[in-house]
């Protein structure tokens, strides 16, 4: 499989300017470099699936987030991504053999993360983890509700985005752009859905020290310094 540069370049083209936000985008083999001119700031954020630290992290059993999504009999063959924005979670998941359908809401995200996809795809090391990722551009709510039939998928997992922390500091590029472009989906009806809908198990995605997502309290917990992933046994 290869990519059109020309013909998906003029798609993106389209958006440059069009927005409230200056956004540029820089079409490469691998994925795509995003320019945002927010003045008085500059934003420069390259979207790839073979970026070599994010590829060599990818790799890595020991994530909490590899752990979340399987259990110890390793039989947690499927996952729905609710939340997919850059898609980076669902290609570390299919990194470790899991078929993944990720559903992304916002027009110009899904085409971003597709087009790296299909640079992913046409890409020997990262082609096998690439063809088992399947996006869709559609509201989760909407999909729960008319693709999403209980049991279809062994583990749902929702990574809904933080909101602003008190600290001055800002978040990392790649938040920043995609605070821009989208919002965030409607996170209490995904997770009420998403019990009702998971064949195993559902994962939600925390800041570190926040409350969980709803009163009902986690099944398990796996936890990184600032994150922590709480898993709803189903």
């Amino acid at each position: 499989m290869t990519v059109d540069l020309d013909r998906e370049s003029e798609y993106f083209q389209n958006y440059s300017g069009f927005l409230c936000h200056d956004l540029k985008f820089e079409l490469l083999s691998d994925g795509l470099i995003i320019h945002l001119h927010q003045p008085p700031d500059n934003i420069r954020y390259k979207h790839s699936y073979n970026e070599r630290q994010f590829f060599k992290r990818a790799q890595q059993s020991s994530q909490a987030l590899v752990k979340a999504c399987n259990n110890k009999q390793r039989n947690i063959k499927t996952v729905l991504d609710l939340t997919g924005g850059w898609r980076m979670d669902s290609f570390i998941l299919a990194c470790h053999g899991q078929t993944v359908t990720s559903i992304e809401q916002n027009a110009l995200v899904h085409k971003i993360s597709a087009y790296s996809l299909g640079c992913a795809r046409a890409i020997k090391p990262s082609a096998k983890a690439a063809s088992r990722i399947e996006m869709i551009h559609n509201d989760s709510v909407d999909y729960l509700q008319s693709h999403g039939e209980s049991g279809a998928y062994d583990c749902i997992y929702l990574d809904p985005m933080f909101p602003d922390h008190k600290s001055s500091a800002k978040p990392a590029k790649s938040l920043q752009i995609l605070q821009k472009l989208t919002l965030n989906q409607d996170i209490e009806t995904c997770f009420e859905l998403a019990l009702r809908k998971a064949g195993k198990r559902v994962v939600v995605k925390r800041p570190a020290k926040s409350s969980p997502i709803s009163e009902l309290g986690p099944d398990l917990v796996y936890r990184e310094k600032t994150i922590r992933f709480d898993v709803y046994l189903t």
